[in-house]
C-alpha cells in the first residue's frame, strides 16, 4: 500500500505523525511525506522519503497577522472551550477565524503542488495532520481516505468550522473548488495519541481511532551525564522547539528565570533548549545545566519533575514517561492541556500571573516532589498512555 503523510509545519507537526509513518515503514509499506520546503531537513532527519510541496508561508502568517497577536495574550479563556465553543466572546471566536484563515492561506499554498504529486504516486491513502487541509483536498482529488491525525492536544480545534463544529467557513470549501474537487466535510476518520484519560470531546464527532503515543522530539546525542545518578532531584526546565518557528533565535526570559530560581532551592535544573536558543544564551543559569537538542524522551524519565509552556509534544513525552509536569501556558490551548494534567492530578497549572514569581514557581515545583499523589497519578496516566 502507498500511503502519503502530509504536514503544514515542523517540528511540532511533523514530529507527531514520524512514529506512525515508521510503522507503515516496518510492515512493508510504501511511505512519502510531503510538506512545504522548510520541513524537509526534519523529514530527512527522521528517515523519511520528503517531497517538497507549495511553499513557506506558516510563520510569515503569524508575524504579521495582528488578530492573531491576541492569541498569544495574557488571559484564561474559559475551560473546556475547544469541546464547548458556546463559551467563547465574539472577541474569541474571531481569533480562532483567523487561525482558520491562516491555515486556509497554509493549504493554499500547499494544494498544487500536492495534488499534482499524488496524482502521479497515486497514494492508496492520506494521513494529515489535523490543520493541513490540504491533505483533505488532496485525498478528494483521488477519491481515497483520509485520516487526520491529532498531534496531542485535548481536542482537535475544528477551526474550518464556524464555532469548531457547524457549518464549515467559506474559505475551506473554496480550497476544493479551486482545483475542482468537491468538498468534503472533514477526514474519514481520527488518528488520536491523546491518552482517554486526557481527551475532551469533540465538538464535531468523527470516528477516532486510539493510537498509542511514541515519543519522538528529533534526533540528539545522549550524554553520560542523563543516566549517571544523582544526589539530587532532577527538574527539567523547557519550551519546547516549536516557539523557535515564531521567535526564532529568542530564549524566553521565563526560561533562564525559571532554572534560575529552581537550581537555587539546591535542585539538580536542567535547562533543556533548542541551538538558536543557546545562542542567545550569554551565560547559563548559576548551577543549572544547559542541554542542547537532547531529545525529551531521553531526559524526561530521568526528571522528578519538567516545568514546561505546555506544548503537546513535552506534555505527552513527560506522560510517557510517568514524570510529574508543571505547566506555565503561554497560549489557550497549551492551557488546555495543563488543565486536563490538572484535573487528573498528575500536574499543576500556574496561571500567568504567577509565573514570573519565583517563590510561587519554586513552590509548586516543591508540591509536585513532595506530594506522592502527584507521582501516583503521572504513573496512572503513562499507565493509561500505554
Amino acid at each position: 500500500m502507498r500511503v502519503l503523510f502530509a504536514t503544514w509545519a515542523e517540528p511540532g507537526h511533523l514530529y507527531s505523525l514520524v512514529p506512525l509513518a515508521w510503522a507503515c515503514r516496518a510492515a512493508g509499506h510504501e511511505v512519502r511525506l510531503a510538506a512545504p520546503p522548510s520541513c524537509m531537513a526534519s523529514a530527512a532527519r527522521a528517515g523519511l522519503a520528503g517531497v517538497p510541496v507549495g511553499r513557506d508561508v506558516a510563520v510569515e502568517q503569524i508575524r504579521n497577522r495582528a488578530d492573531l497577536a491576541a492569541w498569544r495574550r495574557p488571559g484564561r479563556w474559559p475551560e473546556g472551550w475547544a469541546s464547548r465553543p458556546g463559551l467563547l466572546d465574539e472577541g474569541r471566536r474571531a481569533v480562532l477565524r483567523a487561525l482558520a484563515d491562516k491555515q486556509f492561506a497554509v493549504a493554499d499554498a500547499m494544494a498544487g503542488d500536492l495534488l499534482a504529486f499524488a496524482r502521479r504516486w497515486r497514494p492508496d491513502v492520506v494521513v494529515h495532520d489535523a490543520l493541513c487541509f490540504a491533505g483533505t483536498v488532496a485525498a478528494a482529488a483521488l477519491g481515497v481516505p483520509a485520516y487526520g491525525h491529532g498531534w496531542g492536544t485535548a481536542t482537535v480545534m475544528r477551526v474550518e468550522h464556524h464555532e469548531l463544529g457547524a457549518r464549515p467557513l467559506p474559505g475551506y470549501p473554496r480550497l476544493f473548488e479551486r482545483h475542482g474537487v468537491p468538498p468534503r466535510s472533514g477526514p474519514t476518520a481520527w488518528f488520536d495519541p491523546c491518552p482517554p484519560a486526557l481527551r475532551l470531546p469533540d465538538p464535531a464527532p468523527r470516528p477516532r481511532i486510539g493510537v498509542r503515543y511514541v515519543p519522538y522530539n528529533g534526533p540528539g546525542d545522549v550524554p553520560r551525564w542523563v543516566v549517571e545518578e544523582r544526589a539530587r532531584p532532577r527538574v527539567c526546565v523547557t519550551a519546547g522547539v516549536s516557539g523557535q518557528k515564531v521567535r526564532p533565535g529568542a530564549l524566553p526570559p521565563l526560561l533562564a528565570h525559571t532554572a534560575r530560581a529552581l537550581a537555587g532551592r539546591g535542585l539538580d535544573v536542567v535547562l533543556a533548549i533548542g541551538a538558536d536558543q543557546a545562542r542567545t544564551l550569554s551565560a547559563a543559569p548559576e548551577k543549572a545545566r544547559v542541554a542542547v537538542g537532547l531529545p525529551m524522551s531521553e531526559l524526561l524519565p530521568t526528571c522528578a519533575a519538567v516545568v514546561h509552556h505546555g506544548g503537546s509534544g513535552t506534555g505527552l513525552t513527560a506522560a510517557a514517561a510517568g514524570t510529574p509536569q508543571l505547566v506555565l501556558p503561554q497560549i489557550p490551548v497549551t492551557a488546555e492541556i495543563g488543565e486536563r494534567l490538572h484535573h487528573q492530578g498528575a500536574g499543576l497549572l500556574l496561571p500567568p500571573t504567577l509565573q514570573d514569581d519565583p517563590a510561587a514557581v519554586g513552590e509548586a515545583v516543591e508540591a509536585l516532589l513532595d506530594d506522592p499523589r502527584h507521582a501516583d497519578a503521572a504513573a496512572r496516566l503513562r499507565t493509561d498512555l500505554l
